[in-house]
Parts: structure tokens; C-alpha cells; sequence
């Protein structure tokens, strides 16, 4: 009998808003970054909610170029002071408990996200998840070199990392759950048995109400 998989998307899904977002605002405001920068990425982010975006690999290379040379390191510790002052703030309450819940009956987690990989590890620490699937960002001698490495966890990639992943650890779509919030995580969603909508914006929410998937707020955070 193949194990249980659940998966979960992390952005309005575990997480209130978006990750990287809220990442970019706090280096700015900690002067890491300059406003120019700062607000061509801003922008992204608004024709990235608005759909107006389908591959945002070069921008997400543009908005992490200021890692360039970086230490693993110290890259390590702006993350680990982000998390604590901020991001950690805006995890769901509901999203904890059902992670939990899932796991009380010996399911696996697999948070699966286009977000970067040194901030997708601070959440599945500390949310004591086992599995996690996001995009890579290159390192070289130690050193970031600003470009990422492979393709990024967005849209159609996303149902590939997640059938490869379900095929390479003995699990089954036919015993999955899979919890998204956009229109990106739809194929994730279609694939599984158990396809949930957390929080989903307007067009999303009309897919869901059309495949009778159920439909879950979470609003509540560690705030």
C-alpha cells in the first residue's frame, strides 16, 4: 500500500501574503537593497497577482542578484533575522493544526513552492516537516552567484516536481492531498485525490466552486 503525501503551497497558503515579498520589504527597510531595486521588483509582484505574469524566472534571478557573491553564510543569518522578526508572524493557526493533523495519521508533509530555497527551509524547520520542493538558487565555492539553478517551482513545473517526487518515494495521487491558493497549483490540485482551495483569489475561487473542491479561509496568524 503506498504511503499518504500531502502537499502544500506556502505563499496565502501557510503563509499570510507573499514570502518573497514580504522578504524584499524587509531588506529594503533594513537598507540591503536601494529603492529602485527595490521597486521594479514591487511592481513584479503586483502583475504577478494580477496574472499578468506567466514565467518569472528572470525577475526572480533580477530580485536575488543582491546575493551575488554572498557568503552561504551570511545569507543564512538576514533569512534567520527575517523569519524571527517577520515572517514567523505570519504563519496561519490553521495551517499548523492541519499540518498536524495530517500528521497524527502518519501522512508526509511535502511543502512544494516557487519560493527560494534558503527561505522554504526556515518554514519546514519550523514547522517540522520532513519533504520540501522549491526553486534553487546557484552556489558556487561556498558563494551565490545571483542565478538560479534548474527551473523554478511555478505552474507547470510545479505538477512535474510533484509527479516526480510521488513516483521517486513510493506514494500515490490516489491516496494525496494538495492544498494551493492560485491558479498556479491547479494541475497539482487536479492530479490528487483530495484537491483542497485555501484562500483563493477571485478566478481560482470560481475553479473550485466549478470542480466542487472544497473551499478553506485561513486568516488567523501567529501575529
Amino acid at each position: 500500500m503506498s504511503k499518504e503525501l500531502v502537499i502544500f503551497d506556502i505563499d496565502n497558503t501557510i503563509v499570510k501574503g507573499q514570502s518573497q515579498k514580504l522578504l524584499l520589504s524587509y531588506l529594503y527597510r533594513k537598507k540591503i537593497i536601494g529603492f529602485s531595486y527595490y521597486l521594479r521588483i514591487y511592481i513584479w509582484f503586483i502583475l504577478y497577482k494580477l496574472g499578468l505574469i506567466r514565467n518569472p524566472k528572470k525577475t526572480m534571478e533580477y530580485a536575488f542578484m543582491f546575493l551575488k557573491g554572498k557568503v552561504v553564510e551570511e545569507t543564512e543569518k538576514i533569512i534567520d533575522n527575517f523569519f524571527e522578526e517577520v515572517l514567523k508572524k505570519h504563519i496561519f493557526e490553521e495551517a499548523i493544526n492541519l499540518i498536524n493533523d495530517h500528521r497524527s495519521k502518519n501522512r508526509e508533509i511535502l511543502l512544494l513552492s516557487n519560493i527560494i530555497d534558503v527561505l522554504a527551509k526556515k518554514i519546514t524547520d519550523f514547522l517540522g516537516v520532513r519533504y520540501c520542493i522549491s526553486t534553487k538558487l546557484e552556489i558556487i565555492d561556498g558563494k551565490y552567484t545571483g542565478k538560479i539553478l534548474g527551473d523554478i517551482v511555478y505552474g507547470e513545473n510545479k505538477e512535474v516536481f510533484a509527479k516526480n517526487f510521488i513516483q521517486g518515494n513510493n506514494f500515490s495521487v490516489n491516496t494525496s492531498w494538495a492544498y494551493g491558493d492560485h491558479i498556479t497549483d491547479l494541475n497539482v490540485l487536479k492530479s490528487v485525490k483530495y484537491p483542497f482551495a485555501v484562500n483563493p483569489d477571485k478566478s481560482f475561487y470560481k475553479e473550485a466552486q466549478k470542480r466542487k473542491w472544497p473551499i478553506l479561509a485561513f486568516n488567523k496568524t501567529l501575529l
